[in-house]
């Protein structure tokens, strides 16, 4: 079920910056699968998700600003999504302090896969040339 491996043709945004924090948040997803699938420790496998968390706060803020600053027309579907995916993750964090079993890790990895194919593959790539065409690369 690993599938958290950035692909050019799949997740290339065409804005430099913002591929390359991609392809970061792809490698915690990949730590994250990773850890579950060796069934590390509770605090190891904590330190992974508050990671991704961290990690995709960071990423998401980077790129509604950068929306925000050309003026993109669809900002608002961005954060939403975004707040959609924070909100998940943060749940599943939550969870996983009350409920340490196979269906959370299973469930949060099928969310995370499907968030990546919706969102990175599909919403994210409609800023691409939106973004190109005012010169940001």
């Amino acid at each position: 079920m690993n599938s958290f491996v950035w692909n050019k043709i799949k997740h290339d945004v065409k804005v430099e910056k913002l591929n390359e924090q991609h392809k970061k948040l792809f490698d915690t997803l990949a730590k994250l699968y990773k850890a579950m699938e060796d069934k590390s420790d509770k605090k190891a496998l904590a330190k992974v998700i508050d990671e991704l968390i961290i990690y995709s706060k960071e990423h998401l803020t980077t790129e509604e600003e950068l929306l925000e600053k050309h003026n993109y027309p669809a900002i608002a579907q961005q954060k939403e999504q975004h707040k959609i995916f924070i909100d998940k993750v943060q749940s599943f964090r939550n969870e996983f302090e009350t409920n340490n079993n196979f269906m959370l890790y299973f469930n949060m990895a099928v969310f995370l896969k499907n968030w990546i194919a919706n969102h990175i593959e599909e919403i994210d790539r409609l800023y691409s040339k939106f973004l190109n065409d005012r010169g940001v690369f």
